[in-house]
């Protein structure tokens, strides 16, 4: 009975032992055959933006336009849920703003064949161009960078940083004068927007000279002409002067080329064959310096004023409004690049020195070094001095 009493602490030792082996084994057991994640690469989605965009302001807003491109590198598809816009310039990159699935429905395009409906899945080896619009409240500003972040059903990847003041703001002068002028297909966003949708590959590179392109035309009650639809004069801008925004130096005039009978759709005949070279119909290009240059496109036959050589001055007089080239009814065209060449420079944003806005109500509305976007009724009418 003294033995047993003896070994008592070292049989209770013995058996919390071999307990705490136990429990050991069995965490190391369940250790080792715990699932491991299978290693996978980051989301295999090109992200890229051919140029980088400048803000500029339009009434209580300050915008920004230009294009992200995504292309699709694994075998899978990806679906797109959200982008991102966050601020380069700060740690943590706060978002500065963001897109959700339903507003991205109307900003993507798929390249090449059609999905309807399925916009926002891009399938493997595909490509996709997001047509972005981000705005901010007049008096606040950009951030200097910006970076993307891609949001997709179960992942998300950031990249493709650009810089928000890529180029100059210019203050020109009005391209034209008078009241009634509607800004069609101008700077903006939305999807039947030819000019903003109007990226194509020249030279072996995307670029999109129209990006910030405007057809100025007069309407009245909504309706550019009066009477016979088919004839130049019966549109209210037709033969409306045209003007120099700015100094600079004539580096093409093409003259003589005849007016389109006016068409739309299947009713479009060019009065002569469409080629690259007269797509603009007669037309003017000025050197404006700093790699700058303004378009002025479907110019009156025998109207222009300058030849190519010539320096000239703001508001001097160019030509008149025509219907030549690819136009379907008369309008002045008119755009600024960073290209002396056509379709190939990079359009930028601009602001003109003084306008107003309004239509039914009056002009009241006073804008100063702003650019009119898309579908805006302009008055160009100089400002009455006190």
């Amino acid at each position: 009975m003294k033995n047993i009493g003896r070994k008592t602490p070292f049989l209770i030792f013995m058996i919390f032992s071999l307990i705490s082996l136990n429990r050991l084994s069995a965490q190391d057991s369940s250790v080792k055959t715990a699932p491991t994640k299978p290693f996978s690469f980051p989301l295999q989605l090109e992200m890229r933006v051919p140029f980088d965009p400048t803000a500029f302001p339009n009434c209580e807003k300050t915008f920004l336009i230009y294009e992200l491109y995504l292309t699709n590198f694994s075998s899978s598809p990806i679906r797109l849920r959200r982008i991102e816009l966050l601020n380069g310039d700060r740690k943590n990159s706060p978002i500065v703003e963001s897109f959700d699935s339903l507003q991205l429905k109307t900003m993507v395009k798929l390249l090449g064949e059609d999905s309807p409906g399925e916009s926002l899945n891009i399938r493997g080896g595909q490509s996709a161009v997001v047509y972005i619009e981000a705005k901010m409240d007049k008096g606040m500003t950009f951030p200097g960078k910006i970076i993307h972040r891609i949001v997709t059903g179960d992942d998300s990847l950031e990249g493709a940083e650009i810089r928000t003041h890529a180029t100059k703001l210019q203050v020109f002068t009005p391209p034209v004068w008078g009241s009634d002028w509607i800004a069609a297909d101008g700077p903006g966003n939305s999807i039947d927007n030819h000019h903003r949708r109007g990226n194509i590959i020249l030279g072996g590179r995307t670029t999109n000279s129209r990006r910030f392109a405007t057809d100025w035309k007069k309407v009245k009650d909504s309706i550019s002409f009066s009477g016979d639809p088919k004839d130049v004069r019966s549109y209210f801008c037709y033969g409306e002067k045209i003007f120099a925004v700015a100094d600079g130096t004539v580096i093409s005039a093409t003259d003589g080329l005849p007016n389109n009978i006016p068409g739309h759709g299947k009713e479009f005949h060019p009065a002569v064959p469409l080629t690259f070279k007269n797509l603009p119909g007669n037309h003017i290009v000025i050197d404006l310096g700093n790699g700058h240059y303004a378009y002025y496109m479907h110019m009156q036959p025998g109207s222009l004023q300058v030849k190519t050589g010539d320096h000239i001055r703001k508001g001097q007089l160019l030509g008149n409004i025509g219907n030549s080239g690819d136009a379907r009814e008369p309008h002045l065209h008119f755009e600024v690049t960073n290209s002396p060449q056509l379709l190939l420079g990079e359009g930028i944003p601009y602001v003109i020195d003084y306008y107003r806005l309004g239509y039914r109500k009056g002009f009241t509305n006073v804008h100063t070094h702003e650019l009119p976007k898309e579908k805006e009724i302009v008055d160009f009418e100089k400002p009455i001095k006190k």
